[in-house]
């Protein structure tokens, strides 16, 4: 049976809190994320509470899993993170040794162009044997003629549908976790969320963190904001 990403899985666009600001004049309309000189997604945390792997004696009810991590903007037809990381006997109640940048901009020329859309795609796959190198897989994978299609139709989901950008990512994710095998066909958590100039989300300043949850996994991604022209002039850090 082929590895389901869709089922389950949490789709989101963010509904961030509302922005800290410096008194500024604003022309009227949909803000802009024009003065935006910094943007980066971290992965902060991922919680294994319930590895669906029971404790029978003497089995101390371990499993292997596998993390896959896959990042767009609009401005880059490649993805800008695509990751699949393994991790040996983890238990019930356990984290995950992660903490570490998904994805990162920051502004090189005052004109040049600034992200409008960030996507995140985060799977937590159970592996039903030892973990493969997953260096190999995701080599596989990147010379596949099913992913090279795929991530042609996200950047074009992006550009013109972006509405459709999360299905077309689950399908990706799939082409990758299929190339496992020897992983259950229902991941463990599965988690597609869109960060966008028009819903305001770079209208927060400073770290937002976002957590989403089944009941196998708790995920924690955080969303930093840096934009000069709105923040305090106080002097004081975010």
């Amino acid at each position: 049976m082929a590895l389901d990403l869709t089922t389950d899985a949490l789709i989101d666009t963010v509904s961030l809190p509302g922005a800290r600001v410096a008194p500024l004049v604003r022309e009227p309309g949909i803000p802009s994320s024009q003065t935006v000189t910094g943007l980066e997604v971290r992965l902060s945390r991922v919680f294994i509470e319930n590895n669906r792997t029971p404790k029978v004696f003497p089995f101390p009810g371990f499993a292997n899993v596998y993390l896959l991590l896959v990042v767009f903007d609009n401005l880059n037809p490649e993805p800008q993170t695509l990751t699949l990381s393994g991790f040996a006997r983890i238990d019930d109640e356990e984290d995950l040794p992660v903490d570490k940048t998904a994805y990162y901009w920051k502004q090189s020329e005052p004109a040049g162009p600034v992200p409008s859309q960030v996507h995140v795609l985060l799977s937590v796959l159970k592996s039903k044997k030892g973990l493969r190198d997953t260096g190999a897989v995701m080599a596989q994978a990147r010379d596949s003629d099913d992913y090279r299609s795929l991530v042609s139709e996200v950047v074009g989901a992006i550009t013109s549908a972006p509405a459709r950008a999360a299905e077309v990512l689950l399908q990706l994710g799939a082409v990758v976790g299929n190339l496992l095998k020897d992983v259950e066909d229902k991941p463990l958590f599965t988690q597609v969320i869109s960060f966008t100039d028009i819903n305001g989300d770079f209208d927060t300043l400073g770290k937002t963190q976002v957590t989403k949850q089944n009941n196998y996994v708790q995920t924690t991604l955080t969303l930093i904001v840096r934009d000069p022209a709105r923040e305090p002039s106080t002097g004081e850090p975010l």
